[in-house]
């Protein structure tokens, strides 16, 4: 149970730190948020590696684990999902992108040879299914969008890297389970990623802008993605991908109901959105309860 309340909890904070990343990129871009919280939260990492975590850390196989789930996620999942709101819009976008926790319960199996009951595949499919339902209700006046079928490819693969970065970090966590030391190593190697595309793009350079003024959302979204990634790595640690994934994919549900308290969205609550959120409850119901 403890595992799912963590995953729950990643994606409550992951709500959070996206209603604290909207306020901001009001006021500035999307790559001075996105920089900023990264780069807050790899000192924060790093500070509390130096004391908590042993150097023989860095000797451990699991390092390359976690290398390669940072490059996965966030790097290669947000610059894929990025191309894909250009080319195929928002709607389509998010609804494929929900699918992420469908391709890790495959892949989980396989490779980590975890079990997966009726029960929770049900819970899966139907978290997928709310997902999609109220994403799709919520972008449908997101304006008109040139579709090509082969565009498709980049939130298909947006998914699926991000499935492989959660089932890379449980693998690494089965070699070393320092889920302080796995965070630490995803942010750092996020933050080299940003860099070396800060480097290379004079576009991406041009774009970055931080304002005092904003200094206040960035920190406050840089704490709160440092517990959303900490409280997910405990939760892989402690239970099964199949398990986490969906729940820690629920942050778009805890991003709508937040919007209307704090950001006072005036979008209506619609029958789509409501038969969405339901749809999602009884997943987290079945997957919940199918793991006790």
């Amino acid at each position: 149970m403890l595992p799912a309340i963590l995953a729950l909890s990643s994606s409550f904070l992951i709500g959070v730190t996206t209603i604290l990343m909207k306020k901001s990129i009001e006021r500035t871009s999307p790559a001075s948020a996105m920089i900023a919280v990264t780069f807050l939260g790899s000192v924060i990492f790093l500070l509390i590696s130096i004391f908590t975590v042993p150097m023989t850390c860095l000797k451990s196989g699991a390092l390359i684990y976690f290398v390669i789930a940072g490059l996965f996620s966030p790097a290669l999942v947000r610059w894929l999902y990025f191309i894909s709101l250009d080319r195929i819009g928002p709607s389509v976008s998010s609804s494929i992108l929900a699918t992420g926790p469908a391709f890790t319960a495959i892949i989980a199996v396989v490779l980590l040879n975890e079990t997966i009951t009726l029960q929770i595949s049900l819970g899966i499919i139907s978290i997928i299914a709310g997902i999609v339902i109220f994403e799709r209700d919520m972008n449908r006046d997101a304006g008109p969008t040139v579709r090509r079928s082969k565009d498709l490819i980049f939130p298909l693969l947006s998914a699926l890297f991000f499935s492989l970065a959660i089932v890379t970090r449980k693998m690494g966590l089965n070699i070393l389970d320092s889920p302080i030391f796995g965070v630490t190593v995803g942010f750092v190697t996020s933050m080299l990623v940003y860099t070396v595309a800060c480097l290379g793009s004079k576009k991406m350079r041009s774009s970055i802008s931080i304002k005092m003024q904003d200094l206040p959302f960035f920190l406050g979204a840089g704490v709160f993605l440092t517990a959303a990634w900490l409280t997910l790595f405990y939760a892989l640690s402690l239970g099964d991908a199949v398990i986490v994934t969906p729940l820690a994919s629920l942050h778009p549900l805890f991003v709508l109901a937040l919007s209307y308290v704090f950001l006072g969205q005036v979008e209506k609550v619609t029958p789509a959105v409501l038969a969405g959120a339901c749809v999602v409850v009884a997943g987290v119901l079945l997957i919940t309860t199918g793991h006790i």
